[in-house]
């Protein structure tokens, strides 16, 4: 991995730098306080050991590094943090021009600390560079920047002191090791911080793949309710429960090549489909070569009867046309039944949400008694449908486990 480690898209950089920046928000707001705190314990030990003229100095300028260190706090709340990343540059680029002022203030204190001021130096270059590699967030390349743009001025500065060699090259090699150090836990911070990123995309995208699956399979309100831990069970006080059947589907099977027959019930059933999406009927599952779908159920848009009616119709009309073009004659036989039924999810594995109660099965028996690419429905939905198709005259038919039933014919 590189030093300066990006990700190719400019959109996926700055979703990482916005997100990393707002998730550590609360450690570098922390690190704040620390600061201020350290600020506030020297201005009250500083009188034990420092004349007059020293403190006054140090204190006003200790009051002003506070000062801003209170407002980088408020920075650090706010989206421009999220988004300015050049923004740490110019804080630690105040903050170092104050603490360059301070330590000459506490050279004039060499008497007392036994400490010059390249020795102070030594000691806040590396208290820097370690508190600065934490708080330059996502932001290698300003950390970059800004450390060695202080190195180069305090190599130049120690160059320039009229002291031994080898106190400067000592100096020098242990703020460098300082440095070392704080380059290093920035670059590895960030590189993990971007693996995590990397791994956390990735789970969300199977996440939502999974969930894409889950709404395949379920209504997505149900899903919610699944994934919430709710206990799945509704009841409905009129639904239109739609069967549709193949018919002579055996004789087909015969005579058609098993690649072929199942492309035919493939074609089928995404016809069915797309004339439900039409019309917001709710697939609710596919039985063999039937297609079981219902009119005002839990993930239904469509208005009830009419648009089990409607959705029926056009289903016929489509695989009629479609005949014409495959050269395989498939007709259908459709019964609807309107009434009160019973969903829920049940079980724990290959989930669905199904439909019981007696209009499930009168349905199943009306669509029996439907002729091949015709459409019968009960008297319920007769009714309910308010007029505007053209139905037969009743018929009374005794169904089985039904018993004497009274049946509309829908004329195509």
């Amino acid at each position: 991995m590189g030093l300066f480690n990006r990700f190719a898209d400019p959109a996926i950089e700055n979703q990482y730098i916005v997100g990393e920046r707002r998730a550590r928000r609360t450690a570098t707001r922390t690190l704040i306080i620390i600061a201020i705190g350290v600020y506030v314990a020297f201005t009250i030990f500083n009188p034990m050991f420092f004349p007059d003229a020293v403190l006054i100095i140090y204190n006003s300028l200790s009051a002003l590094m506070i000062l801003a260190l209170v407002i980088a706090y408020y920075v650090v709340g706010t989206h421009y943090y999220l988004e300015w990343t050049w923004l740490d540059f110019l804080i630690f680029a105040l903050m170092s021009i104050a603490v360059v002022i301070l330590m000459a203030s506490l050279a004039r204190t060499e008497d007392t600390t036994g400490t010059s001021f390249l020795g102070m130096a030594v000691i806040n270059l590396g208290i820097a560079f370690a508190y600065a590699s934490i708080a330059f967030v996502a932001n290698v390349r300003w950390f970059l920047a800004w450390a060695i743009g202080v190195m180069l001025i305090y190599v130049g500065y120690v160059a320039i002191v009229d002291i031994p060699v080898f106190p400067k090259v000592y100096m020098i090699a242990n703020v460098s090791i300082f440095l070392t150090f704080a380059l290093f836990v920035n670059w590895d911070i960030d590189r993990r911080a971007r693996d995590v990123f990397v791994a956390n995309e990735a789970l969300d995208a199977e996440r939502q793949k999974t969930e894409q699956l889950l709404y395949n399979v379920l209504p997505q309100t149900v899903a919610k309710r699944l994934r919430a831990g709710e206990a799945v069970a509704d009841s409905f006080s009129d639904v239109s429960v739609i069967f549709v059947d193949i018919v002579g589907f055996s004789r087909l099977a015969k005579i058609l090549a098993p690649g072929h027959l199942v492309e035919q019930l493939n074609n089928f059933f995404s016809v069915a489909d797309e004339c439900a999406d039409r019309y917001g009927i709710e697939k609710v599952k596919t039985i063999g070569d039937a297609y079981l779908a219902v009119s005002g159920g839990t993930a239904s848009t469509g208005q009830g009867a009419r648009a089990a009616i409607n959705f029926g119709r056009e289903l016929i009309a489509m695989m009629q046309a479609r005949a014409e073009e495959s050269g395989v004659d498939i007709k259908l036989r459709i019964g609807i039944h309107s009434g009160p039924v019973v969903g829920g999810v049940v079980g724990s594995n290959r989930l669905a949400y199904d439909y019981w109660g007696d209009t499930m099965n009168i349905a199943s028996r009306i669509e029996g008694a439907a002729e091949a690419n015709g459409i019968a429905v009960s008297s319920a939905t007769f009714f309910e449908c308010g007029g505007g198709f053209d139905f037969s005259e009743p018929e009374s038919l005794t169904l089985k486990g039904v018993g004497d039933t009274e049946i509309y014919r829908l004329q195509m």
